[in-house]
Order: structure tokens, then C-alpha cells, then sequence
């Protein structure tokens, strides 16, 4: 295949040796050309087989196309459910509606949630998910967990750490400063897009853990929140629990 000219420069023709026309060949001297005689017309290329060749490159850039339409569609679905008014055990609304904004988790679950009583205290689940529509793309979700009442609350602190740092995937863990009298984070990455964050927190008898997981949408398949602002948006949560508590 002839491939055009680099950009600025121009294909050019030699030009016809001195004393010859442009085309054909000169009429011999002291006669005329004769109607029908001349050089040999060479004969006309079929147009078929490059009409053939541009219909299968436009199918096949259609085809491509629309696969990366189909991938784009996919990897940007609203995963989101409509927006419900499920009723959450109270010590839920220790939460803020800025907050789970920011975590783009303001669809609450009841079906996640509940509150049982202990021997010595109280067990919490609060439970929020994505509201169609309103937290964008990609993929989140919040759990948090309240015990109160521990008789061994540091011990307890320390194994919740523990069993988190067990999780499969690459844990990392490091201690926070200025939540509760303990509180460290373990985060869980892996091979995929998906972002696991745990806070965890103690204070007094009570320990306070959060669960923020999800992904983002990139361009064509999913990607890796960035992780600052992943835990940034974890961290503004469980602090408004602890505070509250």
C-alpha cells in the first residue's frame, strides 16, 4: 500500500523529457496523428476491490466502536438502588448527612442494620449503600459497628486489629491520632479495583469499627479509589460516631 507523503511535502511527477508532450508519443514528422492510433490506454482497475476493503475497515472500526461503547456503558452503570427510607437503629443518626455524602453512601439499609442487646451492653450495625442518582458511579458502601459495655475493651482493640490484618489481600496498618483513646486503620488492597478500609476505635469500654469498601469507574473497566480520600471520607465518619458517643 503507497503511503502519503509526510505532512509538507507533496508527491510530484517527473517531468516529460525535453521535446516530448505530457502523454502519449509524438506524431511521427510530416504526418498528422490518425483517428484510433496512439499509445496503448491501459486498462481500467476494478474499483471492487477497494470498495471491499473500505466497507470492511468502516465494519471494523463500527465493530470496535461499539465494543468500547458496550465496555464505557458497563464500567459507568449507576450501581446504585433508589433512594429508601428505611429507619436505622437511632444511634445511627450520630451520622451526618454531609458525611455520608462524602462517602457517597446516603442510602440507608435497614436490611444491613440492627442493634442487639449484650450481657454488659449494646451491639449496633449501621448499614448505607449508594442512592441512584445521586452518588455517582463506580462502587461504596458503609458498615459501621458500635460495642459497648467491653469488660476487656483494649484486649478487644487489639484482636479486631489483629483479625483484620489476617484478611486476605495486602493489609496495611497504621495508628491513627486523635480519635478515641486507641484507633488505628488497616487498609486491604489486592489485585483488582476493589478498596477495603477499616477504622477502628476505642474508647472507654466502647469500641467503634467502620467498614468502607469500593471502587471507582475509570475510562473502560474499573480502577483504585485514591486512597487518601477514600480514608478521608471513612475517617470523618467514624469520628462524628465517636464524638457523639
Amino acid at each position: 500500500m503507497n503511503q502519503p507523503p509526510p505532512h509538507g511535502w507533496h508527491q510530484q511527477q517527473p517531468p516529460p523529457p525535453q521535446g516530448w508532450p505530457q502523454q502519449g508519443y509524438p506524431p511521427q514528422q510530416g504526418y498528422p496523428p490518425q483517428p484510433g492510433w496512439g499509445p496503448p490506454q491501459p486498462p481500467k482497475k476494478s474499483k471492487a476491490p477497494m470498495i471491499v476493503g473500505i466497507i470492511a475497515a468502516v465494519v471494523l472500526l463500527l465493530g470496535g466502536g461499539i465494543t468500547a461503547l458496550v465496555l464505557y456503558l458497563d464500567v459507568h452503570e449507576d450501581s446504585g438502588s433508589p433512594k429508601r427510607a428505611d429507619k436505622l437503629p437511632s444511634l445511627c443518626g450520630n451520622i451526618s448527612e454531609a458525611a455520608l455524602a462524602e462517602a457517597r453512601t446516603t442510602n440507608p439499609n435497614s436490611v444491613g442494620s440492627s442493634e442487639s442487646k449484650l450481657s454488659t451492653g449494646t451491639r449496633t450495625i449501621c448499614a448505607w449503600n449508594q442512592t441512584k442518582g445521586v452518588d455517582g458511579t463506580g462502587h461504596r458502601s458503609t458498615d459501621v459497628y458500635v460495642t459497648s459495655g467491653l469488660e476487656q475493651a483494649e484486649v478487644d482493640f487489639d484482636r479486631s486489629v489483629s483479625q483484620h490484618m489476617s484478611t486476605r489481600g495486602v493489609p496495611q496498618q497504621k495508628k491513627l491520632d486523635g480519635l478515641g483513646d486507641q484507633a488505628a486503620a488497616v487498609l486491604v488492597l489486592g489485585d483488582s479495583a476493589y478498596t477495603d478500609i477499616w477504622i477502628i476505635v476505642r474508647k472507654g469500654d466502647t469500641i467503634v469499627e467502620i467498614d468502607y469498601s469500593g471502587w471507582d469507574a475509570g475510562l473502560f473497566t474499573n480502577v483504585q479509589p485514591d486512597v487518601p480520600e477514600f480514608e478521608a471520607a471513612a475517617r470523618t465518619i467514624v469520628e462524628e460516631m465517636v464524638t457523639k458517643l
